[in-house]
């Protein structure tokens, strides 16, 4: 194989994809459109969502602990700040709202906004629901305070509409609200007892969550989904970036009349197939390397335009770059497997038809290393494509046990062993005349198809 005439028939087809419009905007045009949309989406979705606020109607307003008078600056010392214990927190505040304490809203929740409601039946009630006035009522049990100096135990109710959205995340945002001030309501019915707040946790638990701050949690689960998310979006801009070129190379020179006269130039059938390979995985690895650019872009303006959502880093840059240089294999076999089915088809609309099987192979892969738990090991690190992306995903995540290099060259000699039968497979049907010189004609009959004889 002479490696001058494989270079020259790449930059020939190189030159010649550069040219078409539709290629171009398939690979560096439309995530150029869907990056900024993707962005954009989630920023307007997180400032609307921060925007809207959350009904809730309160039933029995009356019956709650009221707020006593802080005599902590007259007893002073211990007395005060035992008289402080013992009072029964309010759950509204002065303004009529529920109070900071236990309403902090958090980055990914709505406000809530409280509404005093008459005493009504649970038919009213329900129509109340139905009417949209608002998103979910609390109801509180007649004679709350005075059960509560009795150490009785009064009940408080939540109703919400079944099957609706706003109504689901208000019962959930209220149902939080209540629990926090239950915990205090119980910490100062032991203070009442002479028992410290923490009586009936004996055991202090202490979890690598529970010392971090909401935000510092969503910006921990959104790197945790971008890891997962990145490798698989590389994959499909890969496919892409590969199906295109390679269909024009194939069933496009066909289709044009060009593939007679690169026959019958000195170079080998070998040598051109080569030529269309490189040529295709440039071209695949290109479009993940403009991808990967417009992530960057992207995650740099995403802190500017919502600081409290990505203010954390959530890339790692050094694992971005390892991602990338990992995925040159997948690169060239893709550019392996399109070149193998293109040859088959005598025009490009036949040639994108061969391509859907290999859309059929490749997405139950990819989805399948998306699922929890699902690691490199024995015997994930032999299945091909879906070993190269546990093996983006642990180059990428932030983990302290060591990496699996053992796993590496499993996944890189699966991958190598695809590429060569799909490049063999390739040479094989450039060697085939009847493959390469079938008839023409739509619809003829008689003819050879992929799919069998027609």
């Amino acid at each position: 194989m002479r490696w001058s005439v494989v270079r020259l028939i790449a930059a020939r087809e190189v030159r010649d994809q550069l040219r078409d419009r539709r290629t171009l905007f398939l690979i560096l045009g439309l995530p150029v459109l869907m990056y900024p949309l993707f962005v954009g989406v989630g920023i307007l979705f997180v400032t609307a969502l921060k925007e809207k606020k959350l009904v809730v109607g309160l039933v029995g307003v009356e019956h709650l602990p009221r707020a006593e008078a802080d005599l902590a600056p007259v007893l002073g010392g211990p007395g005060g700040a035992a008289q402080r214990l013992r009072a029964y927190p309010s759950l509204l505040g002065p303004d009529g709202q529920f109070a900071p304490a236990y309403a902090t809203t958090a980055l990914d929740s709505a406000p809530l906004r409280a509404q005093p409601l008459d005493a009504a039946t649970d038919e009213e009630l329900t129509a109340l629901l139905a009417s949209r006035r608002v998103d979910a009522i609390v109801v509180i049990d007649p004679g709350t305070a005075t059960k509560l100096d009795r150490d009785e135990r009064p009940t408080v109710r939540v109703l919400g509409r079944d099957g609706e959205e706003n109504s689901k995340l208000a019962v959930q945002r209220i149902t939080s609200v209540l629990q926090k001030w239950a915990d205090d309501v119980k910490g100062a019915r032991f203070a009442r007892r002479g028992l410290p707040p923490n009586f009936d946790k004996p055991i202090e638990i202490r979890d690598p969550q529970s010392e971090k701050t909401s935000e510092k949690k969503i910006a921990d689960d959104l790197r945790d989904m971008l890891v997962k998310v990145i490798p698989f979006l590389l994959v499909m801009w890969m496919l892409t970036g590969a199906i295109y070129p390679a269909i024009d190379m194939t069933a496009g020179e066909k289709e044009r009349g060009t593939m007679e006269t690169l026959l019958i130039s000195p170079a080998e059938r070998t040598e051109i197939v080569a030529g269309k390979f490189l040529a295709t995985t440039c071209f695949s690895f290109g479009t993940a390397m403009w991808n990967v650019t417009l992530m960057l872009v992207a995650v740099a303006v995403a802190p500017l335009l919502a600081p409290g959502l990505f203010g954390h880093g959530l890339i790692s840059i050094a694992g971005l770059a390892a991602c990338i240089l990992a995925a040159v294999p997948l690169a060239m076999l893709f550019a392996a497997l399109a070149l193998s089915l293109g040859i088959f088809a005598r025009s490009t609309k036949e040639g994108n038809y061969y391509m859907v099987p290999l859309f059929f192979v490749v997405l139950p892969l990819a989805y399948w290393s998306m699922t929890p738990g699902i690691e490199l090991d024995g015997f994930t690190r032999w299945v091909p494509m879906a070993n190269a992306l546990l093996f983006q995903q642990r180059l990428m995540s932030v983990r302290p046990d060591a990496f699996p290099w053992q796993h590496a060259p499993a996944v890189f000699g699966s991958l190598s062993l695809c590429v060569a039968l799909a490049l063999f497979a390739a040479v094989r049907q450039f060697h085939r005349e009847g493959v390469l010189f079938r008839e023409s004609e739509a619809g003829g009959k008689g003819g050879w198809s992929l799919f069998g004889k027609k």
